[in-house]
């Protein structure tokens, strides 16, 4: 009886998350202290635009959606929105194979083609920092546009006019910086893959900061 009991527990819950990721939603994983809209998660919820998610100290999780995925890092704040994720600050590491995008201040991180591309996006103290790690993506701001190959990052100021007026002279922005990963590293496993988060033994409690629906 109780074998039937889950079984049927389990049919009765697949097709919810599935119309959920069909429908343009995604399912948000956490362990540790994780917030979603101000409540703290207690294991997964499907997740839409405009929803915020907040981890603590002690907190990770990771965001599926049909194609792609995200790990979240400890001390982040981050919104769902059209097109990708826009991050407030802390870290992110995607892997996409549907173009999700990441928005941070004035910034749009974008895989260059529509191939399988990996990268991580950081906004803490005071700076925006991009990886690519498979793949190239572009980086736009305003009518400024450029592209960061596989390997390489640059990193810009978390300011006004793209971060990129130099403090001194305003001098031409700094050239991406690489590569700093080398081939080999290029085949990380897909970072939808929970499994580091699972192994995490963290605790609980904490109350959510107030955070902004908009990015700053």
């Amino acid at each position: 009886m109780f074998r039937k009991m889950i079984t049927w527990i389990v049919i009765l819950l697949t097709p919810g998350c599935l119309m959920a990721q069909e429908g343009g939603s995604a399912l948000l994983y956490g362990t540790g202290s994780v917030y979603l809209n101000g409540s703290q998660l207690t294991n997964s919820s499907a997740v839409t635009s405009g929803d915020v998610i907040q981890t603590k100290e002690n907190g990770a999780a990771n965001l599926s959606a049909p194609g792609s995925s995200v790990v979240i890092e400890s001390n982040t704040i981050a919104r769902l929105q059209s097109g990708g994720l826009a991050l407030d600050r802390g870290g992110v590491s995607v892997a996409t194979g549907k173009g999700m995008s990441v928005f941070a201040r004035d910034f749009k991180v974008t895989p260059a083609t529509a191939a399988w591309t990996e990268f991580y996006v950081t906004r803490a103290s005071g700076a925006i920092q991009i990886v690519a790690r498979k793949n190239a993506v572009t980086v736009s701001c305003g009518p400024n546009t450029s592209t960061i190959k596989e390997g390489q990052q640059i990193s810009r100021d978390d300011a006004a006019d793209c971060g990129i007026a130099q403090k001194n002279n305003g001098g031409a922005p700094p050239a991406a910086r690489g590569p700093i990963i080398t081939s080999s590293q290029a085949g990380y496993a897909a970072l939808g893959v929970g499994g580091a988060l699972l192994g995490w033994t963290l605790a609980r409690g904490d109350d959510p900061e107030v955070v902004s629906p908009s990015v700053p």
